[in-house]
Formats: C-alpha cells, sequence, structure tokens
C-alpha cells in the first residue's frame, strides 16, 4: 500500500512538471523558409494555445544565427535540418526531432538545380554541366543534397566547381546575372528563378529524404509537451491543404514565398506519406545513418549519436 502511495505521489509531481513546462514560453526559431509556414500558422491561428502550449516563433535570416541562439539557451528548439540537429547536438545544444516538415517525394519538388537564363540554352542537362560554377554552401543540407545528386546520378564528385556563397539572396544575384553558371535551390526560389528565365536540370523528386525538421531541446522532450505539439502541426497542415489559396497569400505576408512566385508556386502538401498524422515521417535510422556518414566522412561531426538520442519516438 505504502509503495502503492510513493509511486502515485511520484507519477503526481512528474505530471505536474510536465504540465509546468507545457505552460512556459516555448520559443522556436525558423528560418524564412516554405515549409516553416506550419509553424506560422500553428502560431499564429492559436493551434499551439489551444493545446496548452505557450509557443512563439522567432525568426532569423541565416542558420549560423539560429545555431548560435540554441547553443546559448535562448531557443526551445528550431525548424532546420538533421545536419543542424546533429552539428548542434555535438556542439552542446542537446536537442532531438519531434516532426518532419517536408520529406522528398515523386509528388512535390522541394529543391532544384537551376543553371542561369544566360547559360540555360547551352546547359540543358546535368550531363552537359561538367566543370560548371554552382554556387552553394558548404557544410549544409545544400552541400549534402549535391553529393547526393551527384551519386544518384553518377557522376564524379568533382563534375561541377563549387562556389562558396553562404547567403541565399546573393546566390540569387548570382544566378540571375549570370555571375554562376548554376545554383540548388530550395523552394520557392526555384520557381521564382524559373519565371526569370532559369533552367531546371535536376530536382530531388527521385530522392528519399527528410529535408526540413522541428527539433526541441532535451529539457523539453516529454509527452506533455511534444504530443500536443505534433497534433498542432497536424491541425496546421489540414488546414493548409484544404485552403492553399489563403495560404498562400499567408505566405507573402510572412515572408516566405516571394510576391514573383507566389502566381506559379504550387503549395505545399503534408500529406503525401500516408502516416497516421497526416505529417511527412519522421527520419528513419538508416536516413540518419547516411547523413552522420557524410558529416564524419566531411570532418563535421566527431561521433555518431544512437537514434534515439537525435530522433524522439
Amino acid at each position: 500500500m505504502r509503495r502503492c502511495f510513493i509511486m502515485g505521489a511520484i507519477l503526481l509531481v512528474l505530471c505536474a512538471a510536465g504540465s509546468a513546462r507545457a505552460a512556459e514560453l516555448l520559443k522556436i526559431g525558423a528560418l524564412p523558409a516554405a515549409d516553416s509556414v506550419i509553424l506560422h500558422v500553428a502560431a499564429d491561428e492559436g493551434l499551439f494555445a489551444e493545446r496548452g502550449l505557450n509557443v512563439e516563433i522567432v525568426p532569423f535570416q541565416s542558420a549560423l544565427e539560429l545555431g548560435a541562439a540554441m547553443r546559448a539557451g535562448e531557443l526551445a528548439g528550431h525548424f532546420g535540418d538533421l545536419l543542424n540537429v546533429l552539428m548542434q547536438n555535438e556542439r552542446g545544444a542537446s536537442q532531438a526531432v519531434i516532426a518532419t516538415t517536408t520529406h522528398s517525394s515523386p509528388e512535390q519538388r522541394c529543391f532544384a538545380l537551376a543553371v542561369s537564363p544566360q547559360k540555360a540554352a547551352g546547359l540543358q542537362s546535368l550531363a552537359d554541366m561538367k566543370g560548371a560554377d554552382t554556387a552553394m554552401s558548404g557544410a549544409t543540407i545544400i552541400d549534402y543534397l549535391l553529393s547526393r545528386m551527384l551519386e544518384q546520378e553518377h557522376l564524379p564528385s568533382d563534375w561541377l566547381v563549387m562556389q562558396e556563397v553562404r547567403q541565399i539572396p546573393v546566390r540569387l544575384q548570382m544566378l540571375l546575372g549570370g555571375m554562376t553558371d548554376s545554383a540548388l535551390l530550395p523552394e520557392p526560389l526555384a520557381t521564382m528563378v524559373e519565371t526569370g528565365g532559369a533552367r531546371t536540370v535536376w530536382d530531388d523528386t527521385a530522392l528519399n529524404e527528410p529535408l526540413a525538421v522541428i527539433a526541441l531541446r532535451t529539457e523539453f522532450l516529454n509527452p506533455e509537451i511534444v504530443e500536443p505539439f505534433r497534433a498542432a502541426l497536424r491541425d496546421a497542415a489540414r488546414r493548409i491543404e484544404a485552403d492553399p489559396e489563403k495560404y498562400r497569400n499567408f505566405m507573402v505576408k510572412k515572408g516566405l514565398l516571394p510576391r514573383p512566385a507566389a502566381a506559379v508556386y504550387t503549395m505545399l502538401r503534408f500529406d503525401l506519406f500516408n502516416t497516421p498524422d497526416g505529417l511527412p515521417p519522421l527520419p528513419t535510422e538508416e536516413d540518419m545513418s547516411r547523413v552522420e556518414a557524410w558529416m564524419m566522412e566531411r570532418g563535421l561531426l566527431r561521433n555518431a549519436p544512437e537514434y534515439g538520442q537525435i530522433v524522439f519516438p
């Protein structure tokens, strides 16, 4: 009887602690990417609040600034990719993925290699592009996807000449101005440069990769936070899919969709994978091992953590 009483008391304390954490302000860092719309909708339309969570979306313009804020303990979590999560985790910001917002699919383009308008007539496929300049950002998802692209197309790693250009606006200007032959761009920027005369010679639709994720710091990884957080994301995804034109305008207002591309941009879908909650699937052990191997080969990661340390079930 005494033992049951003690166990019950412990459970009550744990539940109370979880509820207190759920009521705490959760600052989530987000980059201005198209699929971060799911976070903005959940916050702006009260979907987090309906489930007892106090969430604020904090915008960042670069992954470097966002990573620094995570390591400084200024954020409860962030929108990014698996590479970010692994690097930040190793550098002291212990965290785990709780949701995937974008996964590659044959039905939805997320990244594309675009050739500048000035070179579009002569460079019509990857086979034409030996030695072509490609504006990119090393040690990022762009770098990783360029490697996967060359591997998929059975091309050597030096097929393209990589130009390090960290800032996406500069990459766009260089591409459209003909100062680089090509650039790998996320949507909706790939659509935007196509409207300016660029040619797409490759995209990620034949890959099988989790491309964008949401991660929370370890201290927030409990069911009282993770389950309602994922449920709010699911509700936001359903709203976006039910009224894509409304949220196309919402994305423009939030700076997630350039106005010149808005009319031709194919709106995001989250329900392409037949998962129980309608969100893209969490990264698998195979996904994580592939990313870890690539990072370790390039000296970006010293140790490969266990799957359960990085992906919350």
